[in-house]
């Protein structure tokens, strides 16, 4: 098995409401023109919005459209945008040498309205993802990666390193997320949604634009399919997690500056040499806040800074990897371009904010995101470096394990607490669970299920366990998984807007319905600021928590892992974790 893979993007394809393919979205924004428009759609807004919405009228007129039945609409669109993608590269979608990864934040939620707990199975994100790879007759199960606002960067870091340690030689990123009342509200209910098109890093700057997209980026370890003269390559890749607040961005901005130093330190590539920043960019007041001080902490204050927001607002599950595939046609183009809606600097920290579109050497670009948990994620893209060799597969070690179903929470295969008594009663089981173990947590009471049965498995994994001493927090990592993502929190705000006369969405809910939130809860819980992954599939799978580990270890992003799974719908649960270390590390 190779162990000195470049990774090339080699095809791409984004669907938003600036344009159907990558062509048109860049002509667009060369252009500086903007999707964003004002939304009457009762179904999305019923009180009016700006937001950033597709033209179904358009899509309507996509080759194949009419071909594809009985598909939701977001997995029509993610059909169409592969589609596209694969017509300008020879890969074959149906080989055991390519992976199909998916970036989405809520997938198909719209089918969960008026349902309660009775949900169909499209309601699922694997299933979603499962129904697309099968389109294309898809030979290996697909990954889905749902990490709130950075899923789209972490799907390519995945696909990344899945392709750089030689599991497979190409990989085919989708991402997309469709706008909906069920989102719209829930970024209302936090009072973050501007009443007029978004303004980042703008001194008049008061809060983001929603939109919606669809994107395709293929990477491939063969260099005969990539048609650049110049080959742009996925050299370095980082994620970590701030460990402050589940719905805030760190004040320091530390936690966005150790992915940003990591990503460069894997590519080779120091400060200087980084030609541009693409960042979040949400708009918000402490988001452009922290990424600024992010900026000033990695030495990179003074490189252009890009935010693309302007043009298609903030796509979710979509929007890292439509930023990305921007980021490529950059490099591929020489050209900077244009902030939209920034004019006057409103960040503590002097950025070199892009005023205009304009041709720039561009050799190392630099794309970034953030989001609800506290994560952050960096990618380096370049034309001049291929980032570090993988090296071999670390050996792994299991320090300790933890299971959590059916009343009882057994360690190391001994029950440490037996709750039959709650047989019936999660909330009194959980809360019994956690007060035997910890001293009194004001923060528990007011977390989700989900999150309780995750933080209550870690609490027992590291009871006097000496990993937070013997390892920095940023060199341990969470690798976390489950089937039904949040959708049992997804519910309960539903039946929100379900039943009007209940009162508004709550934004205490809405923080909840992304999986990933559990890992935030326990990364501030236990200071942990280390790499950080949410990953949906059909059911367990020990071997590929144990597998991607390695990964880490051997690419020197973790000393230590808690990886495991942890999931939660109407009442059912199960938590499965483990302690994680490389062999023969000095203890």
């Amino acid at each position: 098995m190779e162990n000195n893979r470049v990774v090339y993007a080699v095809a791409d394809n984004i669907i938003s409401s600036v344009g159907l393919t990558t062509e048109s979205v860049l002509k667009s924004i060369q252009n500086e023109e903007s999707g964003i428009s004002f939304v009457s759609d009762g179904k999305v807004c019923p009180q009016g919005c700006y937001a950033s919405m597709i033209d179904w009228s358009e899509v309507a007129k996509l080759d194949g459209f009419q071909n594809i039945e009985g598909y939701n609409p977001l997995e029509k669109l993610m059909i169409l945008s592969v589609k596209e993608a694969l017509s300008h590269c020879d890969i074959d979608p149906s080989s055991s040498d390519t992976i199909f990864i998916f970036s989405t934040t809520k997938g198909n939620v719209d089918l969960i309205e008026g349902r309660g707990t009775d949900l169909p199975d499209d309601a699922l994100l694997y299933n979603m993802a499962a129904r697309v790879a099968n389109f294309f007759d898809a030979a290996m199960k697909p990954f889905v990666i749902s990490n709130a606002c950075i899923s789209g960067v972490l799907a390519i870091s995945v696909a990344q390193r899945l392709i750089k340690s030689g599991k497979y030689c190409n990989a085919i990123v989708v991402g997309g997320d469709l706008l909906t009342e069920f989102i719209m509200s829930g970024f209302q209910s936090f009072k973050s949604v501007s009443p007029q098109p978004c303004r980042p890093y703008d001194k008049s700057r008061d809060g983001l634009t929603v939109g919606e997209g669809v994107a395709t980026l293929v990477l491939s370890c063969d260099k005969q399919l990539v048609k650049d003269d110049v080959p742009v390559m996925v050299a370095g890749s980082s994620s970590s997690n701030d460990a402050n607040h589940i719905s805030g961005p760190s004040r320091t901005g530390d936690g966005l500056a150790f992915a940003i130093e990591d990503a460069l330190a894997e590519a080779g590539v120091s400060a200087e040499e980084v030609d541009l920043v693409d960042m979040h960019g949400t708009a918000t007041l402490y988001n452009d806040e922290m990424e600024s001080k992010a900026l000033a902490l990695a030495n990179l204050a003074e490189k252009p800074l890009l935010s693309l927001k302007g043009y298609f607002g903030h796509t979710m599950g979509a929007s890292g990897l439509i930023e990305t595939i921007v980021c490529i046609e950059a490099i591929r183009r020489q050209m900077q371009f244009r902030t939209l809606g920034f004019e006057e600097l409103g960040v503590p920290v002097e950025v070199n904010v892009t005023k205009e579109t304009k041709p720039l050497e561009l050799r190392n670009v630099l794309k970034t995101a953030s989001g609800f948990g506290g994560c952050n994620a960096a990618v380096l893209l370049s034309t001049v470096t291929a980032g570090m060799d993988f090296g071999r597969f670390a050996e792994i070690s299991v320090s300790k394990s933890c299971v959590i179903e059916d009343e009882k929470v057994v360690v190391d295969g001994n029950v440490l607490f037996d709750g039959s008594e709650f047989a019936g009663d999660y909330p009194s089981f959980i809360r019994k669970a956690f007060k035997e173990i910890s001293a009194p947590y004001m923060k528990f009471a007011k977390m989700d299920d989900l999150s309780k049965l995750g933080l209550t498995a870690v609490e027992y994994l590291l009871q006097d366990d000496r990993v937070k001493e013997r390892f920095a927090a940023r060199d341990i990592a969470l690798l976390l998984s489950n089937k039904y993502s949040s959708l049992d929190t997804d519910v309960k705000h539903q039946l929100s807007l379900d039943n009007k006369e209940a009162g508004q969405p709550s934004p205490a809910v809405f923080v909840y319905t992304l999986p990933n939130i559990v890992m935030g809860e326990i990364c501030i819980r236990h200071k942990l600021q280390g790499e950080n992954t949410f990953l949906i599939f059909d059911k367990e799978d020990k071997n590929l928590f144990v597998e991607w580990s390695s990964v880490l270890f051997s690419l020197g992003k973790a000393k230590a892992c808690i990886t495991g799974w942890v999931d939660f719908f109407d009442g059912k649960y199960r938590a499965s974790v483990v302690l994680l270390e490389e062999k023969g590390f000095d203890k």
